[in-house]
């Protein structure tokens, strides 16, 4: 204790140090530390992410999002994800667009073209839009380049309608005698002509001949299907279109009445119906998009983020269909193709693969 002695001897204190003043000052200051060390230790807010979708057929889209996320290190509790889907109702995508915006999130996903479109079209006041997988941006005019988006958009180009020759080559490869191919798209979209152009170019290469079911919407792909006679076409095709998708099981199980095996430009699964796909899944693409909303939530511009293309489509084929339909593929087209179904052992008109990939 400090001390000092008076004129007349007695001891006294040195005023304020030990005093009631100073045991007041001190719990202040311990209350402010302790108040500043809480503060400091609060988690920040979880980032908002809005996605927008047409139907709940990409919600797979989401599931990859989410997985690509956290091993990004954006783990469940640190990211705010809300669903806004249309439900196959393509009319209620700009209301819900309008409220995925005023929501005010960190980055806006849309969850393929018409998403990207209607959100593009929106009022949007500034917030960065990620593609989790679409085609055509250029095309469809949302960016300037692949390599500068130079606006708000930036994400993944999943390629469906410059793939769409490889796909046709690759009926070629895996049935023995197409030369009559029945494509399916959809007028309305940019990729569905697209995607046309890129077939007609593949089939004058491939000495395929073609025909058209256009597919603006379900019942009328349905019924431009009713017209056409067995016998007429060796197989179909499917190009990229948000009808074609989400009408998949009801277009694939009425080709397979018309006995056509049909290629789509993604695995949709085996309720699908579809002989074969070519591309990456919904929850692929999801994944890849990951990528682009971390860069994002990081401050990065999205006017100066390249688009890329998707990472190694892969070829799928359901040999539950082909033994339905009773045809034969081809070894050489199977090279490369995972297949699915084959747990009950090869069928009569099967080629014998092994189940999962196979080639390097």
């Amino acid at each position: 204790m400090d001390q000092r002695i008076d004129r007349n001897g007695r001891h006294r204190r040195r005023p304020g140090l030990c005093g009631p003043g100073r045991h007041v000052a001190l719990l202040s200051l311990v209350l402010a530390a302790a108040l500043f060390a809480g503060c400091a230790r609060r988690d920040p807010a979880p980032a908002a992410i809005a996605v927008l979708l047409a139907d709940d057929v990409r919600l797979e889209k989401v599931e990859g999002l989410r997985e690509g996320l956290a091993e990004l290190g954006y783990t469940p509790d640190r990211v705010d994800i809300t669903v806004y889907s249309a439900r196959g109702d393509r009319s209620r995508l700009p209301a819900l667009a309008a409220q995925a915006i005023a929501s005010g999130p960190d980055v806006l996903v849309a969850g393929g073209g018409i998403e990207a479109d209607t959100l593009h079209r929106s009022d949007n006041p500034g917030l960065p839009v990620v593609m989790a997988g679409v085609a055509s941006p250029v095309r469809w005019g949302w960016i300037d380049s692949y390599a500068r988006p130079g606006g708000l958009m930036t994400g993944v180009d999943n390629q469906h309608a410059e793939l769409s020759g490889k796909r046709l080559e690759l009926l070629t490869k895996l049935l023995p005698d197409v030369r009559r191919v029945l494509v399916l798209y959809d007028p309305q979209v940019v990729p569905g002509l697209h995607a046309l152009e890129v077939v007609e170019e593949a089939a004058a290469r491939l000495g395929v001949s073609l025909g058209t079911v256009e597919a603006g919407d379900l019942d009328g792909a349905l019924a431009g299907l009713g017209a056409i006679e067995p016998g007429e076409y060796d197989a179909a095709l499917l190009l990229p279109a948000f009808v074609l998708e989400s009408g998949a099981g009801a277009i694939a199980a009425a080709l397979e009445r018309l006995g056509l095996p049909a290629m789509g430009p993604l695995d949709l699964g085996p309720e699908a119906g579809l002989m074969a796909a070519y591309g990456n899944s919904n929850r692929a693409q999801g994944k890849q998009a990951a990528r682009f909303v971390a860069k994002v939530l990081s401050g990065a511009d999205p006017a100066t983020l390249p688009i890329e293309s998707i990472d190694n489509p892969e070829l799928v084929v359901d040999l539950e269909v082909v033994r339905r339909l009773g045809i034969t593929l081809k070894p050489e087209g199977m090279a490369f193709a995972h297949v699915r179904g084959d747990e009950a052992g090869p069928g009569p008109g099967d080629v014998q693969v092994p189940a999962g990939e196979v080639g390097p």
